[in-house]
């Protein structure tokens, strides 16, 4: 039976305290607002964090017991303002720029999105972010779910990319401003619609070293209060599509991470990690076939795929078993200008020996399980 990852909370001096959330939300965008000119300048830290919300339908609850981790000096709250709405708190972990992501937890046809993330500008300097949950018919709904953030903007190797559309229409192709997006590799960013929910970004190419046995991490979360859930065209198609609950495409703001050789916080050493696509559309009787890369392995793979039912997988990740991690999933197309069939959900990881197993569940819309193919990844926390 699967059970129940715990990530260790870090926590640097921090103690137990309330938060006032005002919030400064840039030209309608979803980054961290800058401090009041009154003020003195404030450091902008390098931030990371992943949050395991256990307790979908308390009112308010400080995760402890190893639930979460983040580089503030503090603790994480998480507190539910309706149903299926809930505000994360990263105590002492105010920044600005990055971007945060969302998946459900628990392996029901849920989806969730990240509405807003936002620095607090009065009251202790804590990092907001705000997550939607709703249900297979697109009506809010209580869930657990697992959050990240990163605003990582140096790596040691690899590549790493991430950025935050600020327009669901835009004309032609955007250029992202600065403090939408980042990549290591000192390119802008630029997107554009292709159709109705239908877009493509553009970046530099991959480096000449990120080539051959390095296969591309990327997760997109749709961005917004409605239900909407979006995902990428495979493997390293840099296209998205965004659906409402009902299957059909509509326009939408979105965030993305993508890399190579780092994992899904924009880390490329100290943890291990490994992230794969695994094709369950085809599978083949108890076996998914896929393509991975895997921190712990020199080369290409390191990673299997097992099916447990109907849209239910299990994802193997040799050599990343600790007992602190942190997972991820996305659905994805096989075929280019069709739109999504559905979307997968987290239902569970833990280590199995020197290894760590994956479980995600997947339907398609309205909740029917089905098999859809799932873009896992998965990282340790801290490095162990």
């Amino acid at each position: 039976m699967q059970t129940d990852e715990l990530v260790p909370r870090v926590r640097r001096g921090g103690m137990l305290r309330g938060v006032v959330a005002l919030a400064v939300l840039i030209g309608g965008a979803t980054l961290a607002g800058p401090a009041p000119a009154t003020a003195d300048p404030l450091p902008d830290p390098t931030v990371t964090a992943t949050v395991w919300a256990h307790s979908p339908t308390a009112a308010e609850y400080r995760i402890i017991g190893g639930y979460s981790a983040h580089t503030g000096d503090g603790d994480v709250v998480v507190r539910r303002t309706g149903t299926g709405a809930y505000t994360v708190v990263l105590e002492g972990a105010a920044t600005s720029g990055g971007v945060a992501h969302a998946v459900a937890y628990g392996g029901g046809p849920v989806f969730c999105t990240v509405a807003s993330w936002y620095r607090a500008l009065l009251g202790p300097p804590d990092m907001l972010i705000q997550v939607r949950c709703f249900a297979a018919t697109g009506s809010p709904a209580d869930s657990r779910f697992v959050a990240t953030f990163t605003n990582v903007r140096q790596v040691g190797q690899g590549r790493l990319a991430w950025f935050v559309t600020d327009q669901a229409q835009p004309t032609g192709v955007r250029t992202l401003p600065a403090a939408y997006r980042y990549d290591s590799t000192g390119g802008t960013v630029s997107y554009e619609r292709l159709d109705k929910g239908r877009y493509r970004f553009l970046m530099n190419p991959n480096p000449p070293s990120e080539g051959g046995a390095t296969f591309p991490m990327a997760h997109v979360t749709a961005l917004g209060g409605t239900a909407v859930h979006c995902q990428l065209d495979p493997p390293d198609v840099w296209v998205v599509h965004c659906a409402n609950a009902a299957g059909n495409p509509v326009d939408a703001r979105f965030v993305v991470t993508y890399g190579s050789r780092v994992d899904l916080l924009g880390r490329a050493f100290g943890p291990r990690f490994a992230s794969g696509v695994f094709y369950g559309e085809n599978v083949s009787g108890s076996w998914i076939g896929g393509e991975s890369y895997n921190s712990t392995i020199p080369g290409f793979g390191g990673a299997t795929g097992t099916v447990l039912g109907t849209g239910r997988y299990q994802a193997r990740f040799a050599g990343t078993g600790t007992g602190y991690g942190t997972a991820f999933v996305n659905s994805f197309v096989t075929s280019l200008q069709r739109p999504p069939r559905g979307y997968c959900v987290l239902a569970g990881w833990s280590p199995s020996g020197a290894d760590t197993l994956v479980s995600v569940n997947c339907y398609t819309w309205l909740g029917v399980p089905a098999n859809l193919n799932a873009r896992i990844s998965y990282t340790t926390w801290p490095a162990a």
